[in-house]
């Protein structure tokens, strides 16, 4: 590991970084919903089993940012003037002389400071993603034989080479393991963070490109290797990975995808989503008021312990349903009468979880769920509404 060496300006930590607080103090709705269009416009690809696409990221999501925040991006370059390296012309990390990497990662410290977990993994999604990461990364190691063009080498790569030791394939999706490696760099140079003179931001983003360049190539040395050997692989039948639904459902690896890209990008759509008023009011009934509803998915959504058992949730009900239909789309009418569908006494040890989370979450996170759930209609109300609430989510979460 390199030595950080020290140097005596703090131009970032005074002249940016303020912007950047202030900005996040009046306008933390408008950098949500920026962060949600830019995840869902490549929802496709960060959701995949593999870095197939480049993933590009243009002046034109630079500029989404700068004005989700209300920021002058002259101001932004006026500050990294008075950095000790920007009058270097070979000074490395040449990304610490960029505006929108520097804003990010003072994104990054603010929600660290301020301990606002998904806010901070949602600022480090976006910061990976950006065009001094990720996007050049992948040019730098996949100039030629681009694994969108020779899909199915990579996926015999991700399937029958990589190992558990991998990111991607322990995570099971490219935004997956970028989490993962994500959590890693902020736990490791958390100080430097916190610290942040400019010596601390240029430490900080050289680390995390090495992080990120590591795990491409370490993933594009067995795919080229796979590829001059001229391996094939022909897909088989997969289960469920344990951790999901306990690996009862046997889906095809097809299906394991869909199920893993359907879960992710409704849990991407609920941690960067206010509770929606109008989902709650369709799917509320005499028993259950729209009021209600929303008070009650605004605190099952404010636990971190709710948002596991949530995920877990969905990940059993879309693998339910996509075992038992034809249709393998869950943006659907068909999907959500399945969801909403009573399922008595049934001996299948998934829609039994599927009950036993459902009875959790309201009964940690409803007074009145406890006080009136003796009565079975009125029990049945609130398990058919929260069921309906996330039917829709998903429905919506996956256009």
């Amino acid at each position: 590991m390199p030595t950080k060496q020290n140097f005596d300006t703090d131009a970032i930590l005074k002249e940016i970084y303020p912007l950047v607080a202030e900005a996040l103090k009046t306008r933390l709705a408008q950098w949500k919903r920026c962060m949600s269009e830019f995840i869902q416009a490549r929802s496709k690809d960060l959701f995949d089993i593999a870095p197939f696409e480049r993933i590009y990221y243009n002046e034109n999501d630079s500029e989404a940012l700068f004005n989700a925040l209300g920021l002058n991006k002259k101001s932004i370059t006026l500050g990294l003037r008075n950095t000790y390296y920007y009058s270097k012309t070979s000074f490395k990390p040449s990304q610490a002389k960029d505006e929108t990497t520097v804003v990010c990662l003072c994104i990054v410290r603010y929600f660290l400071l301020n301990n606002m977990e998904k806010e901070l993994d949602l600022s480090m999604i976006y910061q990976s993603f950006s065009g001094k990461y990720y996007p050049s990364i992948h040019f730098g190691f996949f100039k030629t034989v681009a694994p969108s063009k020779y899909r199915h080498i990579m996926e015999y790569v991700v399937n029958n080479k990589l190992s558990q030791k991998f990111d991607l394939k322990a995570a099971g999706s490219l935004i997956g393991a970028v989490k993962k490696i994500n959590t890693t760099w902020v736990t490791s140079y958390k100080s430097s963070i916190k610290a942040f003179d400019d010596e601390d931001c240029t430490y900080v983003i050289q680390q995390l490109h090495n992080r990120l360049k590591s795990f491409m190539k370490n993933i594009a040395s067995v795919y080229y290797e796979t590829y001059k050997s001229k391996e094939y692989m022909a897909y088989d039948k997969d289960s469920l990975p344990d951790g999901d639904s306990g690996g009862a459902y046997h889906l095809s690896t097809n299906d394991t995808f869909k199920l893993q890209h359907y879960v992710e990008n409704t849990m991407e759509k609920i941690n960067t989503s206010q509770v929606d008023y109008s989902i709650c009011k369709s799917s509320s009934d005499a028993n259950v008021k729209t009021e209600e509803l929303k008070a009650i998915m605004e605190t099952i959504f404010d636990k971190q312990e709710n948002i596991v058992k949530v995920k877990e949730l969905l990940t059993c009900l879309i693998a339910s349903f996509l075992q038992e239909s034809q249709v393998k789309e869950i943006n659907t009418l068909r999907f959500y009468h399945y969801c909403i569908k009573p399922k008595p006494n049934t001996k299948d040890p998934n829609l039994n979880r599927i009950k036993d989370l459902i009875e959790e979450l309201l009964n940690d996170n409803s007074i009145d769920y406890r006080k009136r759930k003796h009565r079975g209609p009125t029990k049945n109300s609130y398990h058919k509404a929260l069921l309906s609430y996330l039917a829709l989510v998903a429905i919506r979460a996956n256009r």
